[in-house]
């Protein structure tokens, strides 16, 4: 009984901090629940999460409206191609281009800028 009563406790206090969970079946189960919440966009290393330069800056406004470069390829009609130089390697769009990243995005002046 003292094994069962402690195991509810501990149970009840994870279930306090929202963490994870558990309870008794009918037929005697013991089961376990975990809520988590992972951004996987956030977590994954291509998102940067401090942009040194301008490609970094559309890179991560682009991942923050969960957007893929052929999403944002499609809507300015250029290619793929394009929109990784953009992003990797630092190349900047025309002024015309950045017109509609800027409607796409939200992209500030801050963010073109640099």
């Amino acid at each position: 009984m003292d094994d069962e009563k402690g195991t509810k406790n501990r149970g009840r206090l994870l279930k306090k901090e929202g963490v994870m969970s558990f309870s008794i079946t009918p037929e005697g189960r013991l089961v376990y629940t975990m809520k988590i919440t992972i951004d996987l966009i956030k977590s994954s290393p291509k998102y940067p999460k401090n942009p040194k330069n301008f490609g970094e800056r559309i890179r991560k406004k682009r991942m923050d409206k969960r957007l893929t470069m052929k999403d944002i390829a499609t809507r300015l009609g250029v290619s793929e191609t394009t929109v990784y130089n953009w992003e990797i390697r630092n190349i900047r769009p025309y002024r015309k281009t950045i017109e509609g990243l800027k409607s796409i995005l939200g992209l500030t002046k801050k963010d073109i800028s640099i």
